[in-house]
């Protein structure tokens, strides 16, 4: 018997949306075929094509919100491309706020996701400069909550800093790093102690492997070495004690 699931992967085509202004001037808008998107992938266009001209790749969300408007129909290409930057932009700061209602962003992550999101490089930067400018975005607010929830999670000073410069955030413009998180010295030998307190210590190649573990978690590699030798001469001598 046939089934009636629709085959994995396939796209579905749309109907497109067909508008039309008093004055004559007609447009089409056109959704993406609807397929899954990979991960971190950038998101399919919809497309805004005015009637003799070439069309104009938008968002999603800045199609649906053009088709969905009740304001007058734009009456010439002109207007239409205004009224696309005017829908884009809104979108856009809609989606802003939306993502820092989740977690803190940073301005480089936000405009990145933006991109992904299909925005151009001229509107997410607008959008993201509005956001610092209101205090919606706040690199410094970001740096500070993205550093305490990773010392948490046991990372290290250099991972740590190298996940904030990834993200638009020099670590050297974060107020108290890394002395007020992470301390210096002893006090960054001692969280990595602590992170192999929670690590089973292999039984063949333990050295190695538990170094290369701290070293992945952003500790240095003397750093690593050192507590890694303090924990297998712990081991070693509760061992012998046991006998």
């Amino acid at each position: 018997m046939p089934s009636s699931t629709r085959p994995r992967g396939r796209r579905v085509a749309r109907e497109p949306w067909c508008h039309e202004a008093t004055t004559g001037f007609s447009y089409e808008i056109a959704l993406p075929a609807r397929a899954a998107a990979a991960i971190g992938a950038r998101k399919p266009l919809a497309k805004v094509t005015p009637e003799g001209s070439e069309p104009v790749c938008v968002p999603v969300a800045v199609a649906r919100a053009l088709h969905g408007s009740d304001v007058p129909e734009p009456e010439s290409r002109a207007e239409l491309l205004y009224r696309i930057r005017e829908t884009a932009d809104a979108c856009a700061w809609a989606r802003v706020v939306d993502m820092v209602s989740r977690r803190e962003y940073s301005s480089t992550e936000a405009i990145e996701r933006l991109r992904r999101d299909g925005y151009s490089a001229e509107c997410a930067a607008r959008v993201v400069e509005r956001a610092q400018r209101l205090r919606v975005i706040s690199d410094a607010r970001f740096a500070e909550s993205f550093v305490r929830a990773k010392v948490s999670a046991g990372w290290g000073p250099v991972r740590i800093e190298r996940e904030l410069s990834r993200k638009g955030v020099e670590p050297a413009d974060v107020p108290g790093w890394p002395e007020e998180f992470v301390g210096a010295g002893d006090d960054v030998s001692a969280r990595a102690r602590e992170a192999l307190e929670r690590k089973r210590v292999p039984e063949k190649n333990a050295y190695p492997k538990l170094v290369r573990f701290l070293v992945s978690r952003g500790y240095s590699l003397s750093v690593a070495k050192d507590a890694v030798s303090a924990r297998l001469a712990e081991e070693s001598e509760s061992e012998a004690g046991g006998w």
